[in-house]
């Protein structure tokens, strides 16, 4: 008997013992778990490291000064061809001002750059007629090449008269203009009376630099005109 009661005795104690064992184990766990869970990556200690390897485009600005300054630094051709001429040169019938048929103003120096021909008539002139058929079609065949301003002598004319002449006649390629008085005196005074002889045909042909021709007479034919203006074209 004695000796079952200190088996029993025996084994309350290791009972004991045993559990005195799990006890201590559990809190521990616990510790180690509690010491691991800081070390688990906090999101704002990741967030700073790939911060951290991300280029800063903030502190290196793209510089757009560069591909700009490529197109602007070489306008050649154009600052090339862009020719400054002197129009205080020009003689005083070339600065006067002249108002179309179709109400706008504007003088032969604005024409510098592009061959004009000059052509006085009336509307009474069975020659002006002939020979504005032919200055037209030459106006046609040039197009931007050359610039056609048909004069009328008959200073004391309506515009609306002279555009219904033009229209009539299908002159589509020529700019008419009724002379002022003193566009006529001025262009006496520079090629004498024959410029305001309409039944003579008087033409001049003014070059791409302003410079103008001797006053011409008489017909001049399509063929011929293209020819004179093609020569006309240098601006050197």
């Amino acid at each position: 008997m004695h000796r079952i009661h200190l088996d029993r005795a025996a084994l309350v104690l290791v009972s004991l013992v045993t559990l005195a064992a799990c006890g201590s184990d559990g809190p521990a766990e616990t510790e180690a778990t509690t010491a691991v869970a800081p070390a688990a990556a906090p999101a704002e200690s990741v967030s700073d490291t790939v911060a951290s390897t991300v280029p800063d485009t903030a502190a290196a600005p793209v510089d757009t000064a560069a591909p700009t300054a490529a197109p602007t630094a070489a306008p050649t051709d154009t600052a090339a061809t862009a020719e400054t001429i002197d129009t205080s040169a020009l003689a005083a019938w070339q600065t006067l001002p002249i108002t179309d048929v179709d109400g706008v103003t504007f003088t032969f120096a604005d024409l510098v750059g592009t061959p004009v021909i000059v052509e006085n008539f009336a509307t009474w002139c069975p020659n002006c007629r002939k020979q504005l058929q032919l200055t037209n079609a030459a106006a046609a065949e040039l197009g931007d090449e050359v610039a056609v301003v048909a004069l009328s002598v008959e200073t004391d004319l309506s515009a609306s008269d002279v555009a219904d002449y033009a229209a009539e006649n299908g002159f589509d390629h020529i700019r008419f203009a009724v002379m002022t008085p003193e566009l006529l005196a001025a262009m006496v005074d520079a090629f004498g009376n024959t410029a305001a002889n309409p039944p003579s045909t008087p033409k001049v042909l003014v070059d791409a630099m302003g410079h103008p021709g001797e006053l011409t007479t008489g017909p001049e034919s399509t063929e011929d005109l293209v020819a004179a203006v093609l020569g006309a074209r240098s601006t050197g």
